[in-house]
């Protein structure tokens, strides 16, 4: 695998990338007036790098108690394996779901497919996984709450000296 080479623009955006972009609906305006490059070009170089394996991904953080929703639960759902991608499609579609993925059996039902389904209450946190386990005909499913919001730290590729060289 070859090195990636990045020029001080790239090293810029990267350390814009690793902070808070805030909730614009155009995040990358903002990088492109602080580097005086378009925003066509911030966009341009982020999907090169991407092609080259200097970004994997481009990840959102949810900090959900500062937005104001207070009941979080990680629902771990046990689907028989051939029906993971067409429910995980479904229970994705929902718009309380911010993450929904596949990972190794836990739980006591040994479930595979995971969302985080977001709500004002506990109980209408509830009422949104009934109406998902209907919606999919899945019943095997546990939910874990959470009960408090831990550190959330972006990616750290750079820091402020190391664009400067």
């Amino acid at each position: 695998m070859s090195q990636v080479q990045l020029d001080a623009i790239d090293k810029r955006i990267l350390l814009a990338l690793q902070g808070d972009l805030g909730d614009s609906p155009e995040p990358y305006v903002g990088i492109a007036q602080e580097l005086k490059i378009s925003e066509f070009d911030v966009i341009r170089r982020i999907r090169r790098m991407m092609d080259e394996g200097a970004i994997r991904r481009i990840g959102a953080m949810i900090r959900h108690i500062r937005a104001g929703i207070e009941f979080n639960g990680m629902v771990v759902w046990k689907v028989e394996p051939h029906r993971v991608e067409e429910v995980g499609q479904i229970l994705a579609g929902f718009p309380e779901v911010t993450h929904c993925y596949e990972r190794p059996a836990f739980g006591e039902n040994g479930g595979t497919l995971f969302t985080m389904v977001h709500a004002s209450t506990e109980e209408r946190c509830l009422e949104i996984v009934r109406n998902m386990a209907q919606k999919v005909g899945v019943e095997r499913y546990e939910i874990l709450f959470s009960d408090r919001e831990l550190k959330k730290v972006s990616m750290t590729y750079f820091d402020e000296e190391a664009c400067e060289e």
